[in-house]
């Protein structure tokens, strides 16, 4: 989960207790939206794709990307 702490005065987005991006400007509001939107998108399902997967689709990606001879 992201949340928004100061630290030496600057606005720091942290993630699981790690600091991830420094805000600069002090602008609270931006830090919080963001956090906002990133504990959203944490929320979300992740697409993972294993080895298997990745050679799938570069398979599937070569044969249409191959160019057709017309009789």
């Amino acid at each position: 989960m992201y949340s928004a702490k100061w630290l030496d005065g600057i606005p720091t987005i942290q993630r699981d207790g790690h600091n991830v991006l420094a805000v600069w400007d002090q602008d609270w509001s931006f830090a919080a939206n963001l956090c906002d939107l990133l504990n959203e998108m944490d929320a979300e399902p992740s697409l993972f794709l294993n080895k298997y997967d990745r050679i799938w689709l570069k398979d599937l990606d070569r044969a249409f990307g191959r160019r057709v001879q017309h009789v």
